[in-house]
């Protein structure tokens, strides 16, 4: 099979790391759908790619250098877990590893704030990178539908079917893109008096949307002490567990009774960043760009709102968002 045959769904616009991945397909696929997106990858890897990496590449090792920085500072100060932390995060940066950063040690004072910029940063690019791609998708869907056409005038009915759905597959794989945050902090109930919203003991809020996967929800809180619950693709996700603080417990849906020792511990009285990716067949959660959690699972039939209940101890909650995910 030639490697220059390309498969039906293969438009692949994988936003959190890489570009129109074009894969092999059957020597039955009619060769202007190939030259079609052949000329399209080719667009996409001018245009977008190199701006893209570049600019990349320039933000890691800004952040490496800043890194390195603080670490000679902090070794020379005698600051040795703070220091190592610094060179974890620095090696996982290093990698390309920012998908799963080191989870931070209680009592860092500049690193946290400082990778939230970083990541900040990260997401800034995706969006440049969304917004750069989605006028070359318009245009290769609109070629694609006029050789549908012509291809099935010349009778060649299966070869333009193969384009029509493939057209189809591109602009849902658009719609999916999305990537824009909504924000629910005020539209939640009870309703809050102010912001943040502060929950003392026992209470909690609940988003008056109700979400379907894919959906990317991100939350900024603060916990003062033990047990914070959230609720949507389980009845409840613990952190800070009272009896076992550093376990992270999932109970009720596709992943029910799944508890990881030393993935569930918040830092108490200081904002953290936790993003939770719900797919329709995977979840993730990070805290701070750390990845606490990955399950695969169903979760197809999910339609329900977010819950947040400060089971334990007071917590504050800065904001509430929610957006349809980039592609993973």
């Amino acid at each position: 099979m030639s490697s220059t045959r390309l498969t039906i769904y293969a438009i692949t616009i994988a936003l959190a790391g890489g570009l129109g991945g074009l894969v092999a397909q059957p020597a039955s696929s009619p060769p202007e759908l190939e030259v079609l997106l052949l000329d399209y990858k080719s667009k996409v890897s001018q245009l977008v790619e190199t701006h893209l990496s570049k600019a990349r590449e320039e933000l890691s090792l800004g952040y490496i250098k800043a890194l390195d920085r603080m670490q000679q500072d902090a070794t020379l100060r005698g600051m040795l877990e703070e220091a190592m932390a610094l060179k974890a995060e620095k090696e996982a940066v290093e990698a390309n590893h920012e998908e799963s950063l080191p989870v931070l040690p209680r009592g860092l004072r500049e690193l946290p704030a400082m990778r939230r910029k970083y990541l900040e940063a990260q997401e800034s690019l995706r969006v440049s990178l969304q917004r750069r791609l989605e006028p070359l998708q318009r245009e290769l869907v609109r070629q694609m539908d006029v050789l549908a056409v012509r291809l099935a005038r010349e009778g060649r009915s299966d070869a333009a079917l193969e384009v029509r759905q493939l057209a189809k597959s591109c602009l849902k794989k658009n719609a999916f893109i999305g990537g824009t945050w909504e924000d629910h902090t005020r539209r939640v109930t009870p309703t809050p008096d102010d912001l943040p919203i502060h929950l003392m003991k026992g209470a909690g809020v609940s988003t008056e949307a109700r979400f379907k996967p894919p959906v990317e929800i991100e939350l900024v809180v603060k916990v003062e002490g033990l047990d914070l619950r959230l609720g949507y693709a389980a009845d409840q996700v613990i952190f800070n567990w009272q009896s076992k603080p550093d376990e992270l417990r999932i109970d009720g849906g596709p992943a029910d009774k799944t508890y990881m020792p030393k993935q569930g511990e918040l830092p108490k009285g200081r904002f953290v960043v936790i993003r939770w990716y719900v797919g329709k067949d995977r979840q993730t959660i990070k805290v701070d760009g750390s990845l606490r959690f990955d399950h695969r699972g169903d979760y197809s039939d999910i339609d329900r709102p977010l819950s947040i209940v400060a089971f334990g101890s007071e917590t504050t909650v800065q904001s509430i968002k929610t957006r349809r995910p980039l592609l993973p």
